[in-house]
């Protein structure tokens, strides 16, 4: 378990780290983070364990779909990635400019349309839409800190920028 600090005692600590972090990281042979998750569907329930490193989260569909509702669905997991990965940035942005928080709140809400994933209406959008969310803070945090705090964001957020910039994903189809 982690020591308990309060968020400004976090975010000073995490201040010093960052630049120790982005020291090492301009020197001659570094290469990026190689990521990987893997699902190996449960048989006879359908349950979907993702293993990421040494964390395992699992993802399950409701009662409709054939799930017993064990865990969040893939949709439910990307807003909750998302969510997560705006927070961190805010955490990284805060602790670079030296504004203290008191508290950091971040709420992620869109929609799922069945009829598209599941083929039942050719006009449903299969993707999640409307994403949408909302930073909330706490803290002697001014209109022009917490608008920078946005920009950077928008700028620097691994998963936001993700979902709104084109990318090609490599797709394999292997026998077992």
């Amino acid at each position: 378990m982690p020591a308990t600090w309060t968020l400004p005692e976090y975010l000073g600590r995490k201040a010093e780290l960052v630049e120790t972090y982005r020291a090492q990281l301009r020197g001659p042979d570094v290469a990026p983070v190689p990521l990987r998750a893997t699902v190996s569907v449960a048989a006879g329930s359908g349950v979907r364990p993702v293993r990421m490193r040494d964390h395992l989260v699992i993802s399950d569909a409701g009662a409709a779909l054939g799930g017993y509702g064990l865990g969040p669905s893939a949709p439910e997991l990307l807003l909750g990635a998302l969510a997560s990965c705006i927070a961190h940035s805010a955490l990284v942005i805060a602790a670079d400019r030296g504004i203290v928080l008191e508290q950091l709140d971040v709420e992620v809400t869109g929609q799922f349309d069945y009829r598209g994933t599941l083929a039942v209406s050719a006009e449903a959008p299969v993707p999640p839409t409307e994403l949408a969310y909302t930073l909330r803070v706490a803290g002697n945090v001014s209109d022009e800190q917490l608008a920078a705090i946005q920009t950077d964001i928008a700028r620097l957020c691994p998963v936001l920028l993700a979902l709104t910039q084109p990318m090609t994903i490599t797709a394999h189809a292997e026998r077992l």
